[in-house]
């Protein structure tokens, strides 16, 4: 199994924040848990459980449609919150793989 937590949207190569929409931000979650997977030796398609934190859960609906392109087949466990989230974000994720 590998847990990973507190995946926020940072650009992966220069480490700046990439604030802007939920959608925005969610992209770059997603598409920075897939590299910490892959680095692991696993991916998206081998997720069992997400966290995902919302700064306002009037957000839902548009979450669920970035999350449907990340994890289109079978998505996996899932809890929403809706948190104040650390250096003013609006999404942070924590997930599960198979290894």
């Amino acid at each position: 199994m590998i847990f990973v937590s507190g995946v926020l949207p940072f650009d992966p190569v220069s480490g700046d924040p990439q604030h802007g929409s939920l959608t925005s931000e969610a992209h770059r979650v997603f598409q920075n848990l897939a590299l910490i997977l892959e680095a692991a030796g696993s991916s998206l398609d081998r997720l069992v459980q997400v966290h995902a934190m919302v700064y306002d859960r009037i957000e839902y609906d548009m979450l669920n449609r970035v999350y449907q392109r990340y994890v289109p087949a079978g998505p996996p466990a899932r809890t929403v919150w809706s948190v104040q989230l650390p250096y003013g974000f609006r999404f942070q994720a924590e997930a599960v793989a198979i290894a």
